[in-house]
């Protein structure tokens, strides 16, 4: 893999949903880093319930921003990758109803690389959970706004731990016989709650296309497919914010990522649900910078 694929690509590794992790199979050499600030969006006048059919929200909707922040910084050429991931803030909102807003969780990740061949990478990593958030915010004096406070954290309130592996790899370009530049991730993770939660297992399939001419070869486009499955099946109780327990979703996305000088990019993505229990329906929208050096 050519140097500045690789640092594309890691530029672009960032899973849009609570709870996934955004690390990568390209594990960073010592000293070097990466950041991204990113702000999401959904908007929804319903929501997938706990047997994965749509309720609505009877006559109010729901609306969610949060601001974001993922880093990573090489530690140990090839064999140790620490990343950070952090909702710096969250609010969401029911409508003419009440809303919440605060700090939301926090996730520490080690990675390793297993493999390197080629243009073939393997990490494997380990993310822990810390549950900086509130998992249940209160409105004193006020019981009906408590109950809507309630619906709304800003954390799971749980500490957990995930194990992922994750393979890339990358092929094309114009010293090859296919002149557009491409790589393809995948990961699979088991995420084992805690706090009563019944585990989940996360899932990534990536894409990335750049065309390697003038202007445009600043440019990436991702299509991705992902999704989490948690095994409560339909034991969980309903949420619609998508924390806590019983949160399952199978997802597709499209991001735009474009390089503006040197180490500092921006993108802009949406995704949506195929299937889903415990989330908003509603398309995600992002907007992201990001610096590596």
């Amino acid at each position: 893999m050519s140097r500045h694929l690789t640092s594309t690509a890691l530029a672009l590794a960032l899973l849009l949903t609570a709870g996934s992790a955004v690390a990568n199979p390209w594990t960073r050499d010592q000293g070097s880093g990466y950041v991204n600030v990113s702000y999401q969006r959904i908007a929804a006048g319903s929501f997938f319930g706990p047997k994965g059919d749509k309720v609505t929200f009877n006559g109010t909707s729901f609306t969610q921003q949060t601001l974001n922040l993922y880093a990573e910084v090489g530690i140990i050429d090839r064999w140790l990758t620490a990343t950070l991931e952090s909702t710096v803030f969250r609010h969401g909102k029911l409508d003419n109803q009440g809303a919440t807003q605060g700090l939301g969780d926090l996730r520490l990740g080690f990675w390793s690389g297993l493999l390197r061949r080629g243009s073939l990478r393997v990490s494997a990593g380990v993310l822990v959970g810390l549950p900086t958030g509130d998992d249940e915010p209160s409105v004193e004096g006020d019981p009906q706004a408590n109950i809507i406070a309630r619906s709304l954290p800003t954390g799971d309130g749980e500490v957990d731990l995930e194990a992922r592996v994750g393979l890339g790899y990358s092929f094309g370009g114009p010293q090859s016989a296919w002149p557009l530049r491409h790589y393809v991730r995948a990961e699979v993770g088991y995420w084992l709650r805690t706090k009563g939660f019944f585990d989940a297992f996360n899932y990534l399939f990536e894409v990335g296309l750049q065309a390697p001419w003038a202007v445009v070869d600043r440019f990436w486009v991702i299509a991705r497919f992902f999704g989490s499955e948690s095994f409560a099946g339909d034991e969980a109780p309903a949420g619609f914010a998508g924390l806590g327990n019983g949160v399952t979703y199978t997802s597709y996305g499209l991001e735009l990522h474009g390089r503006i000088w040197r180490g500092l990019g921006a993108s802009a993505s949406f995704a949506g649900a195929f299937r889903a229990r415990n989330v908003a329906a509603g398309a995600q929208l992002k907007f992201a910078l990001d610096y590596q050096f």
